[in-house]
């Protein structure tokens, strides 16, 4: 059973042994080694080198030597050179250096009575210059520890504090650092890092002393144990656990010991997985229980009616199917389809009750809203955003943008591959850009392959559903955005304008699509909070003082980076969007319809006579998040894949991307596509949209009946195949009979991936959270249902849409910000520095921390590829929402 307090066996002789997943383990505590390492482009994402799993938590992360007390993302990092799992002797041991420095070293763990014993052995003594500065670092999830008690030395006391007050001091950079120069700003430069002073300091530290849980004892034998709170240079910092290398020392230049308190007999208690807002009467209804590999509970779980006085009835009792094992634990299944009558619900299994959930003819009907309204509306650049009392934001980014230079990779992956665009060089503002977009993210930058999927997905939305809902109040000439105030104009409608004055604008002022628009520097990307507050909305005049003003113009060179660099992923796909607009606008903006039209025309006729080429080194120039929530319509359109399951390609969409088994939203073209490989369809997304917007016009139509044999392949279905369906009005009779035998291929193949999880949805195996694939199949699936109800059910549809809404592994909560009973409430957006969330955001959901261990923390939102909510993604599940309301409304 599971415990929280009482008899423990804090610093007893249990034993852990090497696993066959070549890490430390017992029942309760798991040592992990390099299972993973830091990412090539994105370096520290809190997942990789020594970690420890305790009851259930990841409680800790990045055990090995760094070269601050409190590093931040881009600092320096070890090179792994191997590891090794030790079955014999029950130790895992990986080599590392930092080459720059001549510092190697092995990192060795390995289980000792009642823990584990962590040493760093050099190869030879620490380089004079590194005295002081090299350390054996261990960070502490603060979600879990602050508020908490620890002991130092067994006495001295003390509380892990909620708010981050330590003394600060100036650390000068080493001599010949090697850094990026963007990694290390001028300011810094000259004045150096500034870093926390230890808030603790002992030869034993004790942490969550009050936490059965989390309880962890550290005695280290050779350096005295400093802790300190990485939150202190950045919110998203940790505690740090650190003892400096001596000066000398070789072998055992560190010695841990590391001790948890252990639970007897723990075991991980059910986690019952369901849809936080309900279910349709009519449908499909089937509860997910993620269980301990030993835990031994009921066999029948039970679904109970609340009553309008607040006790609950029993309305149904079923068996859970046996369970089966999927990576760290076992699955069984709950159906509970015959409980139809409308009302009020929970599960209770194992003397565990779910939170109320409705049945409700309308259970899907406001699952999308808040996404439209609150994280779309709240991503508007170039306009202030506003709600009743509250301003999220003012007029951002009214500089926009200067030309980038020629940089090299800029962080996350951005480069310009040239210096020159037209008439344009680098440094030079480029006039007219600054209109429309959606911040990417957590961050403010304008991902070009985001942008173009929420337009396209938008589009869709409204075209497809009718959605004429309005609350949005949009005024494009005054800069202003009101929720909860109704305009007369549809908000998909202002939001696809939105988006096609930015691409507008990159036509009109540069003559092609663009890589997008970034910071120049690292200490604005960091910028949490208003947006407006990022520049000073001044025109950079470089012949001005640094603090002269001078009507629109300042001397601050603070202007955002346009990456002019072109490719035809983005060139099609602008043109994609561009018609879709222009159909969407009609009746509403009779101009701007007509130039988005009037433009997509010649961006084709352009790039039929002179196609773009890929820019030397191809891909993406670091497009954004790979495996990011959503995108189903740039997905399918392009054939864009989520990132490779696994380091270093999760991400940024420069790395060529995977199989082609899932979606993303704003990833790299498919593989091959500007990579030496077949460019074939790549103007499929273009075609249709163009044949949409003219009503059948000429080349385009003919375009589509070349193209179509190649999109509904067994290949191509699943991603971008699908989107033929739309083209079928504008084909011979032929077609659907074509693509019905293609759909009957494409749903044998579909079921056995399905059936390889206990989710009956793509698997998240990548280094980003992998909802967005989930939301791409309920879009699919959807279109393929609407088109041949025969062939596919609409259960896809609903499964993918329940995942997303809670069932699904690690924690049962909403993935929709706000949206359920029970939803992620602390997300990475622009306002996790309140540890707070935009309402409808998408998160990208659960991970694996390799080898096996699913998280997605709830009460933490700082770990991106868990929870950073992209405006694709949103756009997406517009698309899905409504979907699932549609599917539900057939019975009625």
């Amino acid at each position: 059973m599971a415990l929280t307090s009482g008899t423990s066996l804090f610093g007893s002789d249990f034993a852990m042994k090497v696993t066959d997943k070549n890490y430390l383990d017992t029942q309760g505590f798991s040592v992990f080694l390099y299972d993973s390492t830091y990412h090539p482009v994105f370096v520290d994402q809190k997942n990789t080198a020594m970690e420890m799993i305790l009851h259930g938590q990841r409680i800790a992360t990045n055990g090995d030597v760094r070269l601050m007390p409190t590093p931040e993302q881009w600092d320096l990092v070890a090179t792994l050179k191997g590891r090794e799992a030790d079955k014999t002797n029950n130790r895992l041991t990986a080599k590392l250096a930092f080459p720059a420095f001549d510092l190697s070293y092995t990192l060795e763990v390995a289980a000792e009575p009642g823990g584990v014993k962590v040493s760093i052995n050099l190869d030879k003594p620490l380089a004079q210059k590194l005295a002081g500065r090299a350390g054996f670092n261990l960070e502490f999830l603060p979600s879990i520890y602050m508020g908490k008690t620890y002991l130092v030395d067994g006495t001295k006391a003390g509380i892990f504090p909620r708010t981050p007050n330590d003394a600060m001091v100036k650390v000068l950079p080493l001599p010949d650092e090697p850094t990026k120069a963007y990694y290390l700003e001028d300011w810094e430069k000259a004045k150096g890092y500034t870093q926390p002073l230890p808030f603790a300091k002992g030869e034993s530290i004790t942490l969550g002393v009050d936490d059965a849980l989390a309880r962890i004892n550290v005695k280290s034998d050779t350096a005295d144990l400093l802790l300190f709170d990485g939150r202190n240079r950045a919110q998203n910092g940790w505690f740090v656990l650190r003892s400096l290398i001596p000066s000398g020392k070789t072998t055992g230049a560190i010695v841990w010991h590391i001790r948890p308190n252990m639970i007897p007999d723990w075991t991980r208690p059910p986690m019952i997985a369901h849809s936080q807002v309900g279910y349709a009467p009519g449908f499909s209804k089937v509860a997910v229980f993620e269980l301990d590999p030993k835990y031994n509970g009921p066999k029948t779980a039970q679904v109970l009616r609340l009553m309008e006085d607040g006790s609950y009835k029993r309305a149904f009792e079923g068996p859970i199917t046996p369970s089966a094992p999927w990576l760290r634990y076992a699955y069984s299944k709950f159906d509970f389809t015959p409980v139809k009558d409308p009302g009020l619900y929970v599960i209770e299994y194992a003397g565990q009750r779910t939170a109320p959930f409705p049945i409700s003819n309308d259970a899907y009907a406001n699952i999308w809203q808040d996404t439209l309204d609150y994280h779309l509306a709240e991503q508007m650049d170039h306009v202030s955003v506003r709600e009743a009392y509250r301003v999220w934001h003012g007029a951002s980014h009214l500089d926009d943008g200067r030309l980038a230079p020629v940089f090299g990779e800029q962080f996350d992956g951005w480069n310009q591959a040239t210096a020159t665009d037209g008439k344009y060089k680098g440094g030079d503002h480029i006039p007219g850009m600054n209109v429309g977009g959606w911040y990417d993210a957590g961050d403010f930058d304008l991902e070009e392959p985001a942008q173009l999927s929420v337009i396209q997905s938008l589009a869709l939305a409204y075209r497809e559903f009718d959605l004429k809902y309005d609350e949005l109040t949009v005024d494009e000439v005054a800069r202003e955005v009101e929720m909860h105030r109704p305009d007369g104009v549809p908000d998909t409608v202002e939001q696809v304008k939105h988006g096609a004055l930015y691409i507008l604008a990159q036509f009109h002022n540069i003559g092609h699509a663009i890589r997008g628009t970034h910071e120049p520097d690292l200490r604005q990307y960091t910028h949490l909070g208003d947006g407006a507050t990022k520049t000073d909305g001044r025109i950079y005049d470089p012949k001005l003082g640094a603090n002269e003003v001078k009507g629109d113009y300042s001397g601050k060179p603070d202007d955002r980076w346009i990456f002019s660099t072109n490719n035809p992923f983005f060139q099609w796909n602008a043109i994609a969007a561009l018609a879709a607009s222009a159909d969407v606008l009609k009746g509403y903006d009779d101009a701007l319809a007509k130039d988005c039209l009037e433009t997509a025309i010649k961006a084709w006729n352009d790039e039929k006579a002179h196609p773009t080429q890929n820019p030397v080194g191809g891909g993406l120039g670091g497009a954004a998040p790979a495996g990011a929530p959503g995108g189903g319509v740039l997905a399918a359109s392009q054939g864009a894949v989520s990132g490779p399951q696994g380091d270093p390609n999760g991400r940024g969409s420069s790395r060529a991307p995977a199989s082609p088994a899932t979606t993303s939203a704003q990833t790299a073209p498919p593989a091959g596509f500007g990579r030496g490989g077949s460019d074939v369809g790549q103007d499929w997304a273009a075609a249709l949209e163009l044949t949409i917007a003219t009503n059948g016009a000429e080349p385009y139509k003919s375009r589509l009946k070349e193209l179509f044999p190649q999109m509904i392949t067994p290949q191509q279905m699943g991603v971008r195949g699908w989107t033929a369906v739309r083209a079928l009005p504008y084909l011979d009779a032929s077609a659907k009979d074509q693509m019905r035998e293609a759909v009957k291929t494409y749903m044998v193949g579909l079921d056995k991936e399905l059936d390889a999880t206990p989710f009956g949805v793509p698997p998240s195996l990548g280094t980003w959270g992998g909802s967005g694939a989930v939301v791409d199949m309920a879009i699919r699936m959807y279109f393929l249902h609407k088109t041949f109800p025969d062939l596919v059910g609409p259960e896809y549809t609903l499964r993918a849409v329940n995942y997303i809404l809670g069932t699904h592994p690690v924690s049962s909560s909403s993935y929709v910000a706000g949206v359920g009973t029970v939803s992620k409430t602390k997300t990475y957006s622009n306002n996790r520095a309140d540890n707070a969330y935009i309402p409808g955001a998408v998160i990208p959901g659960y991970i694996i921390i390799k080898p096996d261990f699913p998280e997605c923390i709830d009460d933490f939102g700082f770990l991106w590829f868990e929870d950073e909510a992209v405006v694709a993604g949103s756009a997406s599940w517009v698309v899905a929402g409504n979907a699932a309301d549609a599917i539900t409304k057939e019975l009625k």
